[in-house]
């Protein structure tokens, strides 16, 4: 297992940032293009979907991530552009994946459209600010394959951004699965499920009436709350199954201890409200 202080290389290898107009860019997309082609299965038995507005500035390295999964299964990657001003089109078009275009406002208007169009058994949901290791895949199709999980879900690691430092966010998430573990043992699991990294069965997530459109927030947790109904809930541990994404996630709190602060403060005031019962449904 990892260093959780460390960055895996293939992390790193995806994070180089280039310029899409430059001769190096141009290889390096025709390299990942090259990759894509194998993610365009007419008859696949999974499907990957992303949601993609204005994403020019991450898209690249995450689909460099994901044209480097190692899976054995046929799989289709599907972006649903909504709304994007900026070059993202332009990347997805020339980088050779299957995209859709959703003009309703939303992550879960995308999420919706994108379960619709997914085809074969696995609807894997993905993020495109984010890098997904080699395995990622297989990892979720596998915990699936027990038939009384209903949803498999991962863990998530930050990359630091400007001066922030990879060894307190290594500290501040091992903090944070703390949390997540109580919320699990207190019948509360559904909240650990986040967009970027979860799977379900496609049609399971088509029969529990599909993501909430009308709520714009929480859609993850909506959808995972509502598989419960047909099985538990089962987190992919191991390194397979962690995301890595940027800690600007967290800068909209501020520098990194005050995110920290506020976000700790944020979970130990639901610590008595994590114990008390849950109930399987909530009004929309």
């Amino acid at each position: 297992m990892l260093s959780p202080f460390s960055i895996p290389k293939w992390v790193r290898d995806c994070q180089v940032s280039f310029d899409p107009d430059t001769e190096a860019g141009s290889r390096r997309i025709e390299e990942i293009r090259a990759r894509m082609a194998k993610f365009r299965d007419p008859d696949p038995e999974v499907t990957v979907v992303i949601p993609a507005y204005n994403e020019e500035r991450d898209l690249l390295s995450t689909l460099d991530s994901l044209s480097r999964q190692q899976t054995r299964y046929r799989t289709l990657l599907l972006v649903v552009n909504n709304n994007s001003s900026d070059r993202t089109q332009e990347i997805l078009d020339q980088c050779g994946v299957s995209s859709l275009f959703e003009p309703r406002q939303g992550i879960s208007y995308t999420r919706q459209t994108g379960l619709e169009n997914a085809r074969g058994t696995y609807y894997l949901s993905a993020d495109a600010d984010s890098l997904y290791p080699p395995g990622w895949i297989d990892a979720h199709v596998a915990v699936l394959q027990d038939q009384t999980v209903s949803c498999s879900y991962g863990s998530h690691a930050f990359l630091p951004e400007g001066e922030d430092s990879r060894v307190w966010l290594a500290v501040y998430e091992k903090i944070a699965q703390w949390f997540f573990k109580f919320r699990g043992m207190r019948s509360r699991e559904y909240l650990n499920v986040l967009g970027f990294n979860f799977a379900i069965r496609r049609q399971d997530g088509l029969n529990v009436g599909g993501f909430n459109i009308n709520r714009q927030r929480w859609q993850d947790g909506w959808m995972a709350m509502q598989m419960m109904q047909l099985g538990k809930l089962k987190k992919v541990e191991s390194d397979q199954g962690t995301v890595w994404t940027s800690s600007r996630r967290l800068q909209a709190d501020g520098n990194l201890f005050q995110a920290f602060v506020k976000r700790m403060s944020i979970h130990s005031s639901k610590l008595v409200k994590y114990r008390a019962p849950t109930k399987n449904q909530v009004s929309s």
